[in-house]
């Protein structure tokens, strides 16, 4: 893979990208977030952590929030002999997802997904960071409890498709593919829903490719309901609950300390 660009639509996601920023910004050549102009957390997140940030109203242009006008600004970015991941804000990926990349034959022909594990609730979150790669374990792949995504598998297609088969399609909170492949993402319904499944529609089924070694984590507000955030963020904040118990606080605090210790230890590396 000579070169990979992410990007990702994060308008008034901060209390989930001050997450997903830590643990993915090493894994891509260019990451590209999106926000609106009045989103200045996003902003100062990307500023603080060396990440471009694009903000843009072209997600109100029609009225109603548009995801996927964002994606094709941020494209009008990306050079056309990179790979581009688009990815969601709250989706945390492996500390092994750059190995792996790099070790598989990607075809430019084709386009990639993964699957997803459901982590709802910051205080689980904080549990798994604590005992940190539990989902890798040399050999072993595993949820490491988390209940799995579903694969979203069309075995008659849709309405319009008259009962053909269409199979598994990768869903838009991971979709890797060439940028020779495509010009633009289909922006033609509103929200943050069915675009991504008008995007794959560009690859026949021979060319999408599950990559069964990666496993993507998806941060989840308590009580979320699907589809609650396809119009824009309405989900409670992905925070502590006041009840949660002294050891959750602790393992908390004891992970805020040790990023801080990270980012002065490599202030002090580069200095030298």
């Amino acid at each position: 893979m000579k070169k990979l660009t992410c990007i990702s639509v994060a308008v008034d996601y901060s209390d989930f990208l001050c997450w997903s920023i830590l643990e993915n910004k090493n894994s891509f050549d260019q990451w590209i977030i999106v926000t609106s102009t009045k989103d200045i957390k996003t902003k100062e997140l990307c500023d603080n952590n060396n990440i471009y940030c694009l903000q843009t109203d072209v997600f109100y242009e029609n009225g109603i929030f548009n995801k996927y006008a964002g994606i094709n600004e941020a494209l009008k970015l990306v050079d056309s002999d990179s790979w581009v991941l688009f990815l969601d804000a709250d989706i945390i990926l492996p500390n092994l997802f750059k190995y792996v990349l790099e070790r598989i034959s990607l075809d430019e022909k084709c386009i990639y997904g993964i699957d997803r594990v459901n982590c709802i609730g910051l205080e689980k979150w904080v549990d798994y960071i604590y005992r940190r790669d539990s989902l890798y374990q040399n050999w072993l792949l595993h949820s490491s409890g988390f209940p799995l995504g579903a694969r979203l598998v069309h075995y008659f297609g849709e309405a319009r498709d008259e009962g053909h088969f269409l199979g598994w399609r990768p869903l838009g909170f991971f979709q890797l593919a060439h940028k020779g492949a495509f010009n633009t993402y289909p922006q033609n319904t509103i929200g943050a829903d069915h675009c991504d499944l008008e995007f794959v529609r560009h690859w026949e089924r021979k060319n999408r490719i599950l990559i069964p070694e990666i496993l993507g984590i998806h941060l989840e507000s308590v009580g979320a309901s699907k589809g609650l955030n396809w119009h824009g963020r309405k989900s409670l904040p992905f925070t502590l609950n006041q009840t949660v118990g002294l050891g959750t606080k602790f393992k908390y605090f004891w992970y805020k300390l040790k990023v801080k210790y990270q980012k002065i230890r490599f202030k002090l590396v580069k200095s030298c």
